[in-house]
């Protein structure tokens, strides 16, 4: 199973940044650890999670997920993906039809 996981924080402020760092780092060991499981990749951003646009991250993961490179994306919380419940939905819908994203949004 291709795995990847998905990190976001809404700043780049010092104290976030070992946030970021240790999420990734948990990540990529839980990863690593599990047999059945191959990396597909860290994805990281900072800001906000209110919108989709500008978190190329996110986006990427969305594309690479479409496109059959990930099998499964976990994360520390379903607001990592999006602040709002509608915009949480729209991505689960990508996800779970993996179409196409470049023009979608």
């Amino acid at each position: 199973i291709k795995v990847a996981a998905y990190c976001r924080v809404s700043t780049k402020e010092e104290s976030q940044q070992g946030s970021i760092e240790s999420q990734a780092l948990y990540y990529e060991q839980l990863i690593n650890e599990n047999p059945d499981w191959i990396l597909a990749g860290i994805y990281v951003d900072y800001g906000s999670g209110l919108r989709r646009k500008g978190r190329k991250s996110l986006e990427l993961m969305i594309e690479d997920a479409c496109n059959g490179k990930i099998d499964y994306i976990i994360s520390k919380s379903l607001s990592r993906f999006s602040r709002n419940t509608v915009g949480a939905l729209e991505i689960i819908r990508l996800l779970k039809g993996r179409r196409p994203t470049m023009n979608s949004q």
